[in-house]
């Protein structure tokens, strides 16, 4: 239970700070980029945090109400959710970045 709440909390923290903010986020790329729209960037991936954290509570909850391989294959679930957010992301990235 402290793990779902940790979570969910953890995400909605980052998420929410993302949308409100003024600069372009650092949460899913480290590097100087120029994005066309800050704002919208910066909801876009705010909105894609607070989804993952959403999916991943579920999967979560599910993982922890299960025992042998079930939970298992839930646990495998989680990073193909977490490799799926970072391909969405590389969609965002492509749709906003500003070319030279």
């Amino acid at each position: 239970m402290v793990l779902l709440v940790f979570v969910a909390i953890l995400c909605l923290y980052v998420g929410m700070k993302v949308i409100s903010s003024e600069e372009r986020n650092k949460v899913f790329n480290k590097r100087p980029i120029e994005v066309k729209d800050v704002k919208k960037y910066n909801v876009a991936c705010g909105i894609l945090v607070i989804g993952f954290g959403v999916v991943a509570e579920i999967t979560i909850f599910f993982m922890i109400s299960t025992t042998g391989w079930v939970s298992t294959v839930l646990t495998l679930l989680l990073i193909v959710e977490a490799f799926i957010v970072v391909l969405i992301y590389n969609q965002i990235e492509k749709k906003m970045i500003k070319m030279r």
